[in-house]
């Protein structure tokens, strides 16, 4: 697969807004409206997470590859549950990563959240720069 330069270079443009410094969105619903039923939880996101989707898409890193079946494999249980292990991931196993992470949003809400504040999120911005920088990759 691959990533090209141009779409690397998005990816790390990312890495400001997934530095840790507080939540990126908030848990909405679940709580009865006072004169309505209750609505089922969602996570409402602000405006960095639309643009990282957006970008994400635009710069062809989000796509239609069996992240499912990826995401059961050992290897991408590491990267998912370990940031660290992010730092020496290939350019195919961030797209892989982006993938169920942004594609899992749709499945079950705050998955982009939890990636956040694993530091999943940032550790993809920096492995990003790393490759541009030719550290490794």
């Amino acid at each position: 697969m691959g990533i090209p330069k141009a779409s690397l270079r998005i990816l790390a443009g990312h890495a400001e807004a997934f530095a840790p410094h507080g939540p990126i969105g908030r848990w909405r619903g679940a709580a009865a409206e006072p004169d309505g039923p209750a609505q089922w939880p969602w996570y409402e996101y602000g405006d960095a997470v639309a643009r990282f989707e957006q970008d994400m898409y635009a710069a062809k890193l989000v796509r239609s590859i069996d992240w499912m079946r990826w995401a059961g494999t050992p290897e991408a249980q590491l990267l998912i549950s370990d940031p660290t292990a992010i730092a020496e991931a290939s350019p195919d196993d961030l797209i892989y990563l982006l993938t169920a992470i942004v594609r899992g949003e749709r499945f079950s809400d705050g998955e982009i959240a939890g990636a956040y504040e694993r530091g999943t999120l940032l550790a993809i911005a920096e492995r990003a720069r790393a490759l541009l920088d030719g550290e490794a990759g």
